[in-house]
């Protein structure tokens, strides 16, 4: 056989075994379960906005109606810097509900932090939960969400997350719907091996205790992404971590503004996995490397071996189509028809593009002014 043909063959045919370990993780995974109120520890939910006004009010409502004993939840809305109605909701918020902590950081001393960080440490800073989770201001999170992410932690946890569905409007937001549904069974799915690698920013909590042994995001030496930071400070204080992949604990998103802004998250979520080590950069490199192999073999296999090629795709979007619709059920919604072939299109274009984009070393901008990070290995 010709050895090129090995060689796709041997590339590609790794793909269904690296799925069907992760949806075997997934299986492993324990579901989430309903804390009683005597159980359940105190808690601060933080949310940091920033010119948020859009989707602000259906956070708010959905924190506000979270099924949790009243005299344990704290709520603490942050508005960074806005220049809209973000900070007058927020506001307005804190007056209706006496379980409300506003904050506005342009009010508050600087902590030398950037982008989503600086609302979040100002919000941790007023937070008197034993356990801290947070969410964005463009999420909706079930009545379930802190009764079940809380429900079951034992002294050893110092770390809960959750996962996220994106509402499919418009082309980019059915793009990064599909995106997370791919992205987020890679870390489902080790979790459920025990080696768990990430929490999403807008769904995770940490123990508070641990945050504060840590010095803060103020004192973590790599911040481009929160979210990772405040996973790897909960790790180091030796603690475990529980993963939920369930309807009770999946936070709704709506989509980003625009295609470009879909980008720049991407790239920020690459930065700063890249920023937070070696070890981290090395694992990003090669599923960025071996990705973009499968992808260009997929391109251009069949000029090779049509029917080897016929067969590996066949195999690898089997493989995709289960994945997805592991992840979409699993977290209460569908799988769409559409979603399997959109996503062939995605690792064909996104892969390479991401790739050449991280080696550009361009500044991440988010959110407008004042949001943007460079990031590099550390």
């Amino acid at each position: 056989m010709d050895p090129r043909v090995v060689a796709m063959l041997a590339c590609v045919g790794v793909y269904p075994l690296a799925v069907a370990a992760l949806v075997l993780g997934i299986h492993r995974l324990a579901r989430s379960r309903r804390g009683a109120d005597v159980h359940v520890p105190t808690v601060s939910v933080i949310v940091s906005a920033r010119n948020e006004e859009r989707d602000l009010p259906r956070c708010i409502a959905s924190l506000l109606a979270l099924d949790y004993p009243a005299g344990k939840l704290q709520l603490v809305l942050v508005d960074d810097r806005s220049t809209d109605g973000t900070g007058a909701l927020i506001d307005a918020a804190a007056r209706a509900d006496a379980h409300v902590t506003a904050l506005h950081t342009a009010d508050l001393p600087d902590n030398g932090l950037a982008a989503k960080a600086r609302g979040i440490a100002h919000g941790f800073a007023r937070a008197t939960g034993d356990w801290v989770l947070i969410t964005d201001a463009d999420a909706a999170v079930p009545p379930t969400w802190a009764r079940h992410m809380l429900g079951a932690v034992t002294p050893d946890v110092t770390v809960v997350g959750g996962t996220l569905l994106v509402e499919p409007r418009r082309w980019w937001g059915a793009t990064e719907r599909v995106l997370n549904l791919f992205l987020q069974p890679v870390n489902h799915g080790l979790a459920g091996w025990g080696a768990a690698v990430a929490a999403v920013g807008p769904n995770m909590g940490i123990r508070r205790s641990a945050y504060q042994r840590a010095g803060g995001l103020e004192a973590a030496p790599r911040r481009v992404a929160e979210d990772l930071t405040l996973f790897r400070m909960a790790s180091a204080d030796g603690g475990r971590m529980h993963n939920f992949l369930d309807a009770e604990t999946a936070a709704v998103l709506t989509p980003v503004p625009s295609p470009a802004h879909l980008v720049s998250q991407m790239r920020r979520f690459l930065g700063g996995g890249v920023a937070q080590g070696w070890h981290y950069a090395l694992g990003l490199a090669v599923v960025i490397l071996w990705g973009t192999m499968v992808a260009t073999l997929m391109l251009f296999g069949w000029r090779l071996a049509p029917v080897a090629w016929a067969a590996v795709f066949a195999a690898k979007w089997a493989a995709d189509t289960l994945l997805l619709a592991v992840q979409a059920r699993r977290a209460g919604s569908r799988l769409r028809w559409y979603e399997p072939v959109l996503l062939q299109l995605l690792q064909v274009v996104m892969l390479p593009v991401l790739a050449v984009s991280l080696l550009s070393r361009r500044p991440i901008h988010w959110r407008g002014e004042g949001y943007s990070d460079r990031f590099a290995v550390r």
